[in-house]
C-alpha cells in the first residue's frame, strides 16, 4: 500500500511540474534590445553605405578587424581598425564618411589623448 502512495504521489507531481512548465506564457510581447544610435543610425555597419564598404573589405573576420566608435571634439568618430594596416593614423571617420586629416603627429596625438572610446560596433579593438 505504501508503495501504491508513493507511486501516485511522484506521478501527481510529475503532471504538476509538466502542467506548470507548459501553461507559463507570456501575453507581453519580447522586445528586442534597443540598439544604439550611431552617427543618426542603428546598425551603423550596415545602414552607413561608406561604414558598409570599408567593412565589406575587410579580410580574416572580427578576431583581426576592429569598428570602433569614440566620441571626439563634440563629435562621434568611427575608427576602422584592420590587422593588415600599416598606420593607425589614416582610418578615422566622421559620421558622413570624410577622413580626419591626422597625418601630422602633433594632431595624432591630440586625437588619441583626447577621445573617449564610446564602444565597439565590430570585431576586435586592435589599437
Amino acid at each position: 500500500m505504501m508503495n501504491v502512495l508513493l507511486k501516485i504521489k511522484s506521478a501527481f507531481f510529475l503532471i504538476l511540474v509538466l502542467f506548470v512548465l507548459t501553461n507559463c506564457k507570456s501575453e507581453d510581447p519580447v522586445e528586442e534590445p534597443e540598439k544604439d544610435v550611431v552617427c543618426g543610425v542603428s546598425d551603423p555597419v550596415n545602414n552607413l553605405r561608406w561604414l558598409n564598404k570599408l567593412y565589406k573589405e575587410f579580410y580574416g573576420g572580427p578576431l583581426i578587424n576592429g569598428i570602433v566608435l569614440y566620441q571626439y571634439n563634440d563629435s562621434q568618430v568611427i575608427e576602422v581598425q584592420s590587422g593588415v594596416s600599416s598606420s593607425t593614423n589614416i582610418h578615422q571617420y566622421f559620421c558622413d564618411g570624410v577622413k580626419l586629416d591626422l597625418l601630422d603627429p602633433v594632431k595624432f596625438k591630440e586625437f588619441r589623448d583626447n577621445r573617449i572610446e564610446i564602444k565597439v560596433l565590430y570585431g576586435t579593438k586592435l589599437w
